[in-house]
């Protein structure tokens, strides 16, 4: 990954006290800004399917390289006690997470990604993978979902840029055919995909290139 101080980026305490105030006094969700409340539905959508699937009174939930921003705007869109979500952030500095929600965790041990996940998400964080194999070390043996959200990807070969938005992240962009293929290894068969604005790619990119959204499940 990036050599980039993602715990500062990962924590925008403003923004979460302001979802949090938000959605305690309303019934409905606060209108996130760009493509976000798409994806947020979506990444409900995916936990709903997952449920429905795995037939638990908890369903396990690894999402890999998110935040706990994520979650402060989804507490009016489903209920997120029948969850037992666990977020992979390999920069967290082991500080008590600042969350409101009880079964909401972090870890930073790359060891803890063997465990028995039911849903596995990758919301906009596998390009910044060097490479695809390095999600060997997830254990995908028993989840039944795979979402993949506000991710670039080629319609060519993978390759590397910078990111616009900051001068110290880069990119790499991984081909669709590559991260269908590897998915398809593991046993998955992709059953919808969507574009986002390509405006929302914060890198220079090349060949064609989409934001793409991959529901993958087995």
């Amino acid at each position: 990954m990036n050599n980039f101080n993602w715990i500062n980026y990962n924590n925008n305490f403003q923004l979460l006290k302001k979802l949090r105030k938000y959605n305690k006094i309303n019934k409905f969700n606060f209108i996130e800004k760009e493509n976000y409340n798409h994806i947020r539905d979506l990444y409900c959508l995916a936990l709903v399917i997952a449920q429905i699937k795995v037939r638990k009174l908890s369903v396990k939930v690894l999402d890999y390289g998110s935040n706990n921003l994520v979650y402060a705007n989804l507490v009016n869109k489903i209920n997120l006690k029948k969850f037992k979500i666990q977020i992979f952030d390999p920069f967290f500095s082991g500080n008590k997470l600042n969350s409101k929600i009880k079964n909401l965790s972090i870890f930073n041990d790359k060891k803890s990604l063997s465990k028995n996940w039911d849903l596995i998400n990758f919301g906009s964080s596998i390009q910044y993978l060097d490479k695809i194999s390095t999600l060997d070390a997830i254990n995908f043996k028993n989840a039944k979902v795979v979402l993949i959200t506000h991710t670039p990807m080629s319609l060519n070969k993978s390759y590397k840029c910078k990111q616009i938005n900051n001068k110290d992240l880069f990119q790499i962009i991984h081909s669709f055919s590559e991260i269908n293929k590897f998915m398809k290894k593991k046993g998955y068969k992709l059953h919808f995909k969507s574009r986002n604005d390509n405006k929302y790619i914060a890198s220079k990119t090349k060949f064609k290139t989409y934001s793409l959204n991959l529901l993958f499940l087995k």
